[in-house]
């Protein structure tokens, strides 16, 4: 077949591709920043051998997922002659992002974590917990940590992003090679990238279920050095899986952060309302992403004020920073089932033993039920064998209710 056929062929595809989703070359254009002349001599087999960087952005225009972005590129290879198309990334080029501020508290989970992915410890771990408790950046500290001491080499891949370069290009493997199996089959090129190296691949803020648990046990096995560490809302719950459920900050560190955010964005506040800024971190549950959150409508409402906003809608302070924190808390209170009457009935802090009291619930079965709501991040330790159930739960809970409708058994903290 000659080379305008092999282009004719690759320009038909992308047509296909095109019409099926409905675009036209404009909308194509637009949406994969390719010109509409490039986008119109490609389809028309007048341009040869595209360039990878341009068949990697008209992919993502198109959306192109599994088997059609292997069958995409590989008509792409054809059009260039059978040149192979360099996929695979510098790995040296796809580090863990710098943090732009420093880490309040955490010691405690930066250390297990860093004890989860030592050598001898867990090749495939999960960091779980609510939009906004801070899971990426306990993973960009301890990615960020072993990278600079150049005892393991760490790849990043953060869910949502439209990365250039070499991280577009590791984007590209990984999806390849994490997703269902009938997605496509590539799994070999990310494999043969990873080999016998030493590396931490970090899939940062994924869906709850992916990548393919399968897939992922099959690179592992392949790459006997691998270690996968996921930040996702829950775990993938396969063998060999070691879970991190990130909790909220602790009273301390939670008035800590708050105090420093708000110095921030009002300096002298802390002192002026320090109180306020107290009860308006244990009102948020000293979760991170809300605090920043509440700490943004200083910049027009006194502490106080605040407060009043928060004692009456928290979830709607944090709607602006946290939007995905509304319908996080409600679907995790749509998936528990007999955990939803240690929701109704614990008020305050309590133990396991407490909890059993209060709802009828055999002490070993309330146990499992405390562990669930634990992993979907409604309520959070205490202490040491104290729990509570978070306030923003509430809110959520009493703003699914009907109108008029109490909670049963929940008492204000």
């Amino acid at each position: 077949m000659d080379a305008r056929s092999v282009d004719r062929q690759f320009g038909e595809l992308l047509r296909q591709h095109r019409m099926r989703r409905g675009a036209t070359q404009r909308q194509l254009a637009d949406l994969s920043t390719i010109s509409v002349r490039a986008i119109r001599d490609l389809e028309a087999g007048r341009a040869s051998r595209p360039r990878r960087d341009t068949v990697r952005l008209i992919a993502e225009g198109l959306r192109l997922s599994g088997r059609e972005l292997t069958s995409f590129e590989a008509a792409a290879l054809r059009a260039r002659g059978g040149v192979e198309i360099d996929l695979v990334p510098d790995l040296d080029a796809v580090p863990p992002p710098s943090a732009l501020d420093a880490l309040v508290g955490r010691g405690a989970e930066v250390t297990a974590l860093l004890d989860l992915l030592s050598e001898g410890g867990s090749r495939l771990v999960a960091v779980t917990g609510l939009p906004g408790v801070g899971k990426t950046r306990l993973a960009v500290e301890v990615a960020g940590r072993l990278h600079e001491s150049g005892s393991v080499r760490v790849l990043w891949d953060t869910a949502g992003a439209n990365p250039a370069g070499a991280a577009g290009r590791l984007r590209l493997l990984v999806r390849s090679a994490l997703g269902r199996a009938e997605d496509g089959e590539g799994l070999d090129p990310l494999a043969a990238l990873i080999g016998d190296r030493e590396l931490l691949l970090v899939l940062d803020g994924h869906d709850a279920g992916w990548p393919d648990p399968d897939r992922a046990l099959t690179l592992l096995h392949r790459c006997r050095r691998l270690r996968l560490l996921r930040t996702t809302r829950e775990p993938l719950d396969i063998p060999g899986e070691r879970v991190l459920a990130l909790p909220p900050l602790p009273g301390e560190d939670a008035v800590r952060l708050l105090t420093r955010l708000a110095g921030q964005v009002s300096p002298g506040v802390a002192t002026r309302s320090a109180d306020a800024l107290v009860e308006l971190a244990d009102r948020l549950d000293g979760l991170p992403g809300a605090l920043e959150a509440a700490a943004s409508w200083l910049l027009v409402h006194r502490p106080e004020e605040l407060l009043e906003l928060v004692r009456a809608d928290p979830l709607g302070v944090t709607a602006d920073r946290l939007p995905d924190l509304r319908g996080a808390l409600a679907q995790a209170l749509a998936a528990v089932g007999g955990e939803r009457a240690v929701l109704d009935a614990a008020g305050g802090a309590w133990t396991v033993p407490d909890a059993a009291r209060l709802t009828g619930v055999p002490p070993v079965a309330c146990a499992h039920l405390v562990r669930r709501l634990r992993l979907l991040g409604l309520v959070r330790p205490v202490g040491h064998d104290r729990f509570r159930v978070l306030n923003l739960a509430r809110a959520a809970t009493a703003a699914l209710l009907p109108v008029g409708l109490p909670l049963a058994g929940v008492r204000d903290s």
